[in-house]
């Protein structure tokens, strides 16, 4: 055996030690240069735990702000599986409001009915039970779970799991705002995501555009954190980066304040 054979071992088991051990070059590129650049990998790592948040605000975006998480996580796992040929496992607790998967919509966003397995569990610790079995079943594409109640140790576990499988996993949550009592923390993830509704682009025709979100990676290991504004293009199944976030900063100058004295 070589130096340079032993050396590759010894940092392969590093890499597993820190929870970051997975095949070289398994990477999904989201074919955004902006994104894909802040990620230390170049793309999604594969392989490892994600975390997916939406942060509903008043009554009026309590749906809408999980919806657009859900479809941001759906257009990443409908690539998997495009790229893998497997089912996507989609937990959610039977009979909540997470139990209302809507296929036509699925389908829209890349991810036919047939790629998908709905699991119906009774309560969040099988929710996250279901999550933990599939992603150790090496044949699924990739494994979503729906649960409001996880925690550090649940995330190690889904960690651990996505490892031993060679799966990627997806938790997603609906965030909450200081003050709302807010549900899920942030997990052992690899990566965590806030994503919540945009303003669509303009259309020449009346009604709504096509979907846009406002995309912010709050955590990565080895990586920076950002915030982008994502359109949705239904004719291509691409993403872009939208120029208004792309070119300057996320948040809109604050006005000048006058001093008077």
């Amino acid at each position: 055996m070589t130096a340079e054979h032993r050396l590759e071992l010894l940092r392969r088991r590093v890499r597993a030690i820190e929870g970051t051990a997975r095949e070289v070059g398994a990477v999904l590129p989201l074919g955004l240069p902006e994104v894909d650049a802040a990620l230390p990998w170049g793309g999604l790592p594969l392989g490892c735990l994600h975390q997916v948040v939406g942060e509903p605000g008043d009554a009026a975006e309590a749906a809408a702000g999980p919806a657009a998480a859900l479809g941001f996580t759906a257009v990443l796992a409908a690539r998997l599986a495009a790229r893998r040929g497997g089912t996507v496992l989609w937990c959610v607790r039977r009979g909540s409001v997470d139990d209302a998967l809507h296929p036509p919509g699925l389908a829209r966003l890349g991810l036919p009915p047939a790629q998908v397995m709905i699991a119906r569990a009774a309560d969040d610790a099988e929710v996250l039970w279901c999550m933990e079995e599939g992603l150790r079943a090496p044949a699924l594409a990739a494994v979503v779970g729906q649960a409001r109640d996880a925690d550090l140790t649940a995330g190690r576990r889904l960690q651990l799991a996505a490892e031993a499988g060679g799966v990627t996993g997806f938790l997603l949550a609906a965030g909450g705002r200081a003050g709302r009592g807010g549900p899920t923390g942030s997990v052992a993830a690899t990566t965590r995501w806030r994503v919540v509704p945009a303003p669509s682009a303009p259309v020449p025709w009346p009604g709504l555009g096509p979907a846009a979100w406002d995309v912010t990676l709050d955590r990565c290991r080895g990586g920076l954190p950002g915030r982008w504004k994502v359109d949705w293009d239904d004719e291509t199944g691409d993403l872009s980066v939208a120029a208004a976030l792309r070119d300057g900063p996320a948040d809109p100058p604050r006005p000048a304040v006058r001093r008077l004295a």
